[in-house]
């Protein structure tokens, strides 16, 4: 719990320059009326410091009615305290996000003090701690104490758009319901390390104990999952936002069928993980401009299944060539996805197996999604 400090307001710090003006030029004029006047200014200011006393120490509890949001909605938060004491005390809530740090007051301090707080943007927000201030009347000095607290983290999802439920590739006629519970069973195929979202009871205790790293078994089935969605994370946070929100609108069109989520920058959601998972993974992704974009799209030709490359329309063309060559050899349709603005460059002609979107933003990558239903032939 940090201690309290007390300062001079802008308007205290006016007020002393003002008496020292007059003090110093009555005096040393002889004019005795301002010089006096000017003099007083000197304890006035001390009494404003005595008064604006640094409020007492207080715990807060801070609650919130979801850790989750999606961008554009509010959630209520809740603080209580222990009593922050009596006087001229207000509450200011800190809140920091990628942005940086926002101070947002609360009015006088209260024992329970409830607020919206809205979302605008896909990221984080950890909301506090609360700082207590006491003033004098006069609004000379200012008190401040951080309260003792534990900040809370909001994790932001990108906003998310209607698309049509993309069919299992190959399913003909089969039945998908139970496509999730099948991703995690089947025949043995290998191993890998262990992604944020794994079942612990697939680790392989004695290959972890011998490389030195936690290792998963992948079966036949969770190799193969309905469709793999990589997202290019290498640019500015408008353009990332834009291409999370596709991503997001993929992620939430099916729940029953099997998605894994990758960044270019490393960031891995496996199907397993669900759809919480995988918009926590988008809620938290940052630019990442140092990130090998040509390795991470070699890596889908080792898949099966539908693929979605989802690159900014700033891409070069040796980008979007990358990302289409590696989809050709996945022997089922799959997609190149430009979002954002158009760069004035024309892209590559997609190869047979690859469709290509251009979309201006996220709600026209979803209905240009819905409109040209891309994995029909």
């Amino acid at each position: 719990m940090a201690g309290g400090t007390t300062r001079l307001t802008r308007r205290g710090w006016g007020l002393v320059a003002s008496g020292a003006v007059l003090a110093g030029g009555g005096l040393g004029l002889g004019y005795l009326a301002p010089g006096a006047l000017g003099a007083l200014v000197f304890p006035t200011v001390g009494l404003a410091m005595a008064l604006a006393r640094p409020p007492r120490p207080a715990r807060v509890r801070r609650r919130v009615t979801a850790t989750r949001v999606r961008a554009g909605e509010s959630v209520t938060v809740i603080v209580e305290s222990d009593g922050p004491g009596e006087g001229r005390v207000t509450a200011a809530e800190r809140v920091t996000g990628p942005a940086g740090t926002l101070v947002l007051p609360l009015g006088p301090a209260r024992a329970r003090i409830r607020y919206e707080l809205s979302a605008q943007r896909r990221g984080f927000l950890d909301v506090g701690p609360l700082d207590l201030v006491r003033t004098d009347p006069l609004g000379l000095a200012r008190a401040a104490r951080t309260a003792g607290d534990e900040t809370v983290r909001l994790l932001v999802h990108p906003r998310h758009h209607e698309l049509t439920v993309l069919p299992a590739a190959g399913g003909g006629g089969r039945d998908t319901s139970s496509a999730a519970t099948r991703a995690t069973e089947g025949s043995f195929a290998g191993l890998r390390e262990l992604a944020p979202g794994d079942d612990v009871r697939r680790i392989h205790w004695r290959t972890s104990a011998r490389r030195g790293r936690l290792m998963v078994r992948e079966n036949a089935d969770s190799a193969r999952p309905g469709v793999t969605v990589l997202v290019d994370d290498r640019h500015g946070r408008a353009e990332l936002d834009a291409l999370a929100e596709a991503a997001a609108s993929i992620v939430v069109s099916g729940p029953d069928l099997p998605v894994e989520l990758r960044l270019a920058g490393g960031g891995y959601s496996p199907p397993s993980a669900g759809v919480t998972a995988h918009l926590d993974l988008l809620a938290e992704a940052t630019s990442r401009p140092d990130a090998d974009f040509t390795a991470a799209c070699a890596r889908l030709r080792a898949g099966s299944g539908r693929a979605v490359v989802l690159l900014s329309a700033r891409a070069t063309p040796a980008d979007i060539a990358a990302a289409m060559d590696a989809l050709a050899t996945r022997r089922v349709l799959s997609l190149v996805a430009l979002v954002g603005p158009a760069s004035g460059a024309q892209p590559p002609a997609a190869p047979p197996g690859v469709r290509l979107l251009q979309a201006d933003t996220a709600e026209a990558f979803a209905a240009g999604w819905n409109r040209s239903r891309w994995w029909t032939r």
